[in-house]
């Protein structure tokens, strides 16, 4: 700490904040003494007048923005609005966001005052009224600075920001589950949590052209920015990273009408921000821990279809897709029966008997609004049960806040900031588990309205992106205090929407899905979104992508997922964190059988793809919990592929009709273990692939799936099994299904049941053989084995 006549200094293990005191300005330098953040020259800007201008346009488009302020430490003195999407699928997305009045900056420090390791300074500003800024500077917690600012006189400030320096060609990357790009430079936005928004479907040709739609990254209707899953953090490309830590309404302008400079406001009576000179925020905002070993295998759901779906049709489909995984030989680790809360408790039972006892784990599924819906994904008996005790958001008369929600039926938010809701929350989530379940879908979190008001004070425009921290944190309380007490369950679960703060949301949940894909190949909201939206993320501590295989739906424009898109969209999922297929909740059910046996095959391969990815997976993941470096890792520019870890490159086909693409190539030799071909970086190169093909390569000289057999030796670089034998099915069995790698081969009957399995010409790697069985009694037998070849002779 050092206290000047002309500056300050404040040190910290990240490295040092410089604040010059006439006129002031606050400066960030890293360990080596780099100055890698500063707020732009402070000139003495005048005031400037703020008409009401909408940042956020009502349907699509971008307008022109409004004018701003770009000085040190700016507020507003007058008024901010946002409207919103009252009911349906839009609930809480932002219609139009306004704000007018006159904006201020910050003139010279006229006090200093060291407190603990910072500093806390009385900042003049150019407000005629004498308002002034209480600003504390000190260290944060791993390695960052945080900066906190609060007016002398809060009345009347709709806003509050800081302005920043940029120079050519910084990159800012991350902000949470993005679609459009994954340098956001030159963009301007509001961070917002939102629902819902997807592409043109079928419409695309039409809305795609206009200037002011995003063409393919169009989104409806709230923009090409618009996402699920929040984060106001981004790392910069010149080693640092910043966190926005408010949870209200913010507005980014990162270079997009100023070439030099970058702005932040919140719409907030104060300001605060973290500062990480290193580059490295998530130790301080969270990270998602790696998973059990079981959620990062096979997963499957069977959706409601609403409001179709009665009960018995609904057990009918969970029992047809247990009875295809068999007579396809499927592998499965987990399934999710979605609409679990309006079966009968005894069918249910049965369910997870059945589930468990083939060895796949059952999951449930919760949400974050109480509802009447009668035939959909709750009880109804639990919305008049938070309705009648106080458990939801509440008007500014203290009556229950209710709207119509997805469902078409009243709906209410429960209030995670009332702990006798949340004790009731945490018993919901612990029946679930003491039914058998092993993990559950969290479900939405972004219909809060501003005008909602909570148990703790807190308005909905105050709440609306906090809301998901609250929810994700009740269930992590919930969750840790059952597997203390159970500690030979292993629970997982995954969620919607998300927010970052220090801690954000990142730190209380397991995984991400992001959101209800639609059933086409578009980077608005199709197949192409994906791989920016899972590296956005990624930067920012959420390492669990978890999409859904094939698209979520295919109402409205989007037509029924093809079985091209559907054996792609399996390609992109397997070598990604989490390998899950959510059944459509439209006509088009996808499953790999209902298009044809061969995508069955398919399906159940890239299944031991990714089972065969997974411990590598799972260290990654581990590492990154420890470290901040995530599993799936940019290469940048490209923003269709990534790298696992540091020695798989993954590039999917994410174009329609595509039988090749163009890989950019790291640094070095890459071989793809399918094919033996080689290519080598950096650059662009042209590689093949059938619609059974998924481009990834392993750098050459390494084997991250397998490097070692089960006793250390070291596997031979590229081999083709020789490898045939003869198996024995089990006594008792009077008929019996055989799949070798998801193929099924003969069964010749005999004394016993026994099958010739052959693995020759096979590449090296495990392979599963799966053995599905009826005994006398009438009862099914599942089974199944690894063989690995290629193994090496060992020496005498």
């Amino acid at each position: 700490m050092s206290v000047g006549a002309q500056r300050i200094e404040v040190g910290g293990d990240g490295g040092r904040v410089v604040i010059a005191r006439s006129p002031f300005g606050l400066s960030f330098a890293d360990r080596a003494g780099r100055v890698v953040l500063g707020e732009v020259a402070n000139t003495g800007q005048a005031p400037l007048v703020v008409p009401p201008v909408p940042e956020q346009p009502p349907i699509v488009g971008e307008t022109p923005p409004r004018p701003s302020l770009y000085a040190p430490l700016t507020f507003t003195v007058g008024d901010q609005r946002a409207v919103q999407f009252a009911a349906t699928q839009w609930s809480g997305d932002l219609l139009a966001e306004f704000e007018t009045g006159v904006a201020y900056s910050a003139r010279d420090v006229t006090a200093a005052e060291v407190r603990g390791e910072g500093v806390h300074l009385t900042v003049a500003t150019s407000d005629p009224s004498g308002r002034t800024l209480g600003v504390d500077v000190a260290p944060g917690p791993a390695s960052t600075f945080r900066v906190s600012v609060r007016p002398s006189t809060a009345g009347g400030i709709a806003s509050m920001g800081d302005a920043f320096a940029t120079s050519a060609g910084e990159a800012f990357r991350g902000f949470g589950g993005r679609h459009d790009a994954l340098d956001h430079r030159g963009h301007q936005f509001v961070n917002w949590l939102a629902q819902e928004n997807v592409g043109a479907g079928q419409a695309q040709p039409v809305v795609g052209p206009s200037p002011t739609s995003g063409g393919d990254r169009y989104l409806f209707p709230n923009g090409q920015h618009a996402a699920y899953d929040v984060q106001s953090q981004f790392v910069s490309s010149r080693g640092y990273a910043f966190l926005l830590d408010r949870d209200e309404l913010s507005r980014w302008r990162l270079a997009s009408d100023r070439a030099d400079a970058w702005k932040v406001e919140a719409a907030s009576t104060g300001l605060d921000y973290v500062v990480a000179p290193e580059g490295e925020l998530t130790a301080a905002t969270g990270r998602q821990p790696a998973p059990p070993a079981w959620a990062a295998g096979s997963l499957w759901d069977r959706a409601v279809k609403y409001p179709s779906d009665n009960p018995a049709d609904y057990e009918k489909a969970v029992r047809d897709d247990l009875a295809n995984f068999d007579r396809y030989g499927l592998h499965v680790d987990g399934y999710r029966i979605e609409g679990w809360q309006f079966l009968d408790r005894k069918v249910l039972a049965a369910l997870f008997a059945e589930l468990r006892r083939r060895g796949i784990h059952p999951i449930v599924y919760f949400r974050a609004f109480v509802g009447q819906d009668t035939i959909g994904t709750d009880d109804p008996a639990a919305y008049d049960e938070a309705v009648s005790k106080g458990y939801v958001a509440t008007t500014a008369t203290g009556q229950p806040y209710t709207f119509i929600s997805n469902f078409n039926a009243q709906a209410a938010v429960i209030d995670f900031t009332n702990p006798e809701a949340v004790a009731w929350w945490k018993r919901r989530i612990t029946a679930a588990l003491d039914l058998g379940a092993d993990g559950f879908m969290q479900d939405f979190g972004e219909q809060v309205m501003a005008d909602m008001h909570f148990h703790d004070g807190s308005t909905g425009a105050q709440m609306h992106n906090r809301y998901p921290k609250l929810y994700h944190r009740a269930t992590r309380e919930a969750v840790d205090a059952y597997e203390r007490a159970h500690p030979e369950r292993q629970i997982f679960w995954y969620t919607r929407a998300g927010y970052s703060g220090a801690p954000g949301s990142a730190a209380d949940e397991p995984a991400n899905f992001p959101g209800d894909e639609t059933t086409d190949w578009s980077h608005s909201s199709g197949l192409a979104s994906l791989a920016t939206d899972m590296l956005n993320r990624a930067i920012g501590g959420q390492y669990g992508y978890s999409t859904d295989i094939g698209g979520y739906f295919d109402i409205g424009p989007y037509a029924p997922t093809t079985k091209e898109l559907f054996i792609r969209w399996a390609e992109w999922t397997a070598l990604s964190p989490l390998f899950r297929l959510h059944g459509s909740v439209g006509a088009g059910v996808h499953t790999p059988w209902s298009y044809d046996a061969e995508t069955a095959r398919l399906y159940d391969a890239l299944t031991d793809l990714h089972l065969r990815a997974r411990a590598l997976i799972l260290r990654l993941w581990r590492e990154a919990d420890r470290t901040g470096v995530p599993p799936t890792r940019p290469v940048y520019p490209a923003d269709q592929e990534w790298l696992l870890g540091p020695d798989v490159l993954v590039a999917p086909i994410v174009e329609q009709g595509a039988t090749s693409r163009t890989v950019r190539v790291p640094s070095g030799c890459w071989e793809r273990p399918d094919t033996g071909e080689r290519v080598t970086g950096p650059g662009d190169r042209r590689v093949a692939a059938a619609l059974d093909q998924l481009p990834y390569f392993f750098r050459c000289g390494t084997r991250p799936f397998d490097a070692t057999d089960a006793g250390g030796a070291a596997l031979p670089r590229t081999c083709r099994s020789r490898r045939t034998f003869r198996i024995r099915l089990r006594r008792g069995l009077v008929v019996a299904r055989v799949y070798v790698h998801g193929r099924r081969i003969r069964v010749v009957r005999g004394r016993r049941l026994r099958a010739r399995v052959d693995l020759r010409g096979l590449p090296r790697g495990r392979f599963r053989v799966r053995v599905v069985g009826r005994t006398r009694a009438g009862r099914t037998v599942v089974a199944q084995r690894r063989y690995r070849t290629c193994v090496p002779r060992r020496r005498p």
